[in-house]
């Protein structure tokens, strides 16, 4: 988990690692959401804005998109910051995508009991 975020608790702040590299503090976080971002638009503007829907949904004949799987943290400001969980293109419901979303999911309930 330490290669996508530290929680430095004394300073009531975390790290991202993988994504918008940033410190944020906790104060500052008004919701966390785990969501799949479009690999096409991963790293060009803001983050989460090209979303792919996980689960059974409708590709169209191109076939499914690649994507990456993070945590979306919106900021009391409204400015978006990114955990990117997933370090390489994934599709959705293959064994990489479980792991990652896994993942996110753990970050997720951490960062929820520090804002809690």
């Amino acid at each position: 988990m330490n290669r996508y975020v530290e929680f430095d608790d004394n300073n009531s702040e975390l790290h991202i690692l993988n994504g918008t590299e940033s410190t944020i503090k906790y104060e500052d976080i008004e919701k966390v959401s785990v969501l799949n971002e479009d690999a096409s638009f991963k790293g060009k503007g803001t983050p989460f804005v090209h979303q792919v829907l996980g689960g059974t949904t409708f590709y169209s004949m191109f076939g499914e998109p690649g994507l990456y799987v993070g945590l979306k943290i919106t900021l009391k400001d409204g400015s978006i910051k990114a955990i990117y969980t997933s370090e390489k293109k994934c599709y959705v419901n293959t064994d990489m995508y479980k792991k990652d979303r896994e993942l996110a999911e753990k970050i997720k309930k951490k960062i929820d009991r520090r804002i809690s």
